[in-house]
């Protein structure tokens, strides 16, 4: 896995951060999972509705219909339970994608109708888990944990995204074909991004049509990665 920058994981390179699965207590009986696995899902709606961790875990427990103790009998915070749901939905997710970008591309496909498959592809998913994904992306600003773990989800989509599009690698112009499409990909993550309020307030989302800004970004990409190197420039004397 390529490593992240830190400006999006919030995490300097190699700060240890304890594994979630360290701090959740193994159910003994399936009727304790499914308990637990309740739970979970009471959190990611709350995150949902508050867009911030400003519930209770008797909230938690009220939402999901079980018992206080029952959680804490898996962990010892809201913190680590939340954390265990962020785990959850980022495998969730992650398979999702993997799915997704494993679709073989359509015979006789363009390079510019590969650019916009791959855009809507992304986007898709994005929108998809935006509700699930946006508060916790605000969380990841004070938990180091939940960071580090969005930004390896955030690395494997930048890595298939390019992966996508490094197979029409002879019909990019520019002369680090590699690099110009992770340039690619951060400048349609952050349009995307801000208008899915993902890490960021909902003051700013929802500017423009989303159709609109998918054709603007795959036309920007397009031009982008097919014009050809420029011829370099005389010095004046």
């Amino acid at each position: 896995m390529i490593p992240v920058s830190p400006a999006v994981t919030g995490v300097p390179y190699g700060r240890p951060v304890e594994s979630v699965n360290a701090r959740v207590r193994e159910p003994k009986q399936e009727r304790s999972r499914l308990s637990f696995d309740k739970a979970l899902d009471a959190v990611v709606a709350l995150l949902a509705e508050h867009r911030s961790d400003s519930f209770t875990l008797a909230d938690v427990a009220q939402r999901a219909g079980v018992s206080t103790g029952s959680i804490y009998g898996r962990v010892s915070s809201k913190d680590d339970l939340i954390r265990t749901a962020h785990a959850r939905e980022m495998e969730r997710i992650a398979e999702e994608q993997r799915a997704a970008f494993a679709a073989e591309p359509p015979s006789g496909e363009t390079f510019g109708e590969a650019v916009e498959r791959v855009i809507g592809t992304a986007a898709e998913l994005l929108r998809r888990n935006a509700a699930v994904l946006g508060p916790f992306m605000l969380l990841a600003n004070t938990d180091p944990q939940i960071a580090e773990l969005g930004g390896a989800a955030h690395a494997e989509l930048r890595d298939a995204f390019v992966a996508a599009l490094a197979q029409r690698e002879d019909e990019i112009g520019h002369p680090d074909p590699h690099r110009a499409l992770e340039w690619s990909f951060t400048v349609v993550y952050s349009v995307l991004a801000r208008w899915l309020a993902l890490g960021s307030t909902q003051q700013a989302s929802g500017e423009g049509e989303w159709s609109d800004i998918l054709a603007d970004l795959a036309r920007m990409v397009v031009a982008f990665l097919t014009q050809p190197e420029p011829a370099p420039r005389k010095r004046r004397r």
